[in-house]
C-alpha cells in the first residue's frame, strides 16, 4: 500500500503500524509521490491519505488516481473532505484521534472488499 502524511509523527505512526501488522508500505511525503507510486506499483491494494502540502491536494490525488485506477481503495485520514461532484463517495475517513487497532481493522475491511472486487487493474 502506498502511505501519505503531511504530518511526520502521524506518517511514522501509519507505516510502522502498517509494516508492524505485515503490510507492504511504500511512504510518500508528498501527493505527487503518493500519486506516482499509486500508478506504477501493479498490485497495490490500498492508498492512504492526508496531505495538504504541496500542489497535489487529497483531492487532486484522488482524481489523478481515480481516473487510472478507478477501483482502488483509497482511505483519508482526517476530516471528511468537502465532496460536491460526488467524487469521493467510496472514500471513507479515518477521523483522528484513532488507535492502531481502529486503522488496522479498516485497512483489513477495505483490501477484503479489493479481494473480493477483484483487480484495480484498467
Amino acid at each position: 500500500m502506498v502511505v501519505t502524511d503531511d504530518d511526520p509523527q502521524l506518517m511514522t505512526f501509519l507505516v510502522t503500524t502498517l509494516r508492524s501488522a505485515g503490510h507492504c508500505v511504500f511512504a510518500a511525503y508528498d501527493g505527487e509521490s503518493a500519486c506516482e507510486l499509486a500508478l506504477l506499483i501493479p498490485d497495490l491494494e490500498l492508498l492512504i491519505t492526508n496531505t495538504r502540502w504541496g500542489s497535489t491536494t487529497n483531492r487532486d490525488l484522488i482524481k489523478s488516481v481515480r481516473d487510472k485506477r478507478p477501483g482502488l481503495p483509497i482511505l483519508h485520514i482526517g476530516e471528511p473532505m468537502p465532496n460536491p461532484d460526488g467524487l469521493l463517495d467510496d472514500v471513507p475517513a479515518l477521523r483522528e484521534p484513532f488507535t492502531a487497532n481502529q486503522l488496522l481493522e479498516k485497512v483489513r475491511e477495505l483490501v477484503a472488499q479489493q479481494e473480493a472486487g477483484g483487480s484495480s487493474h484498467p
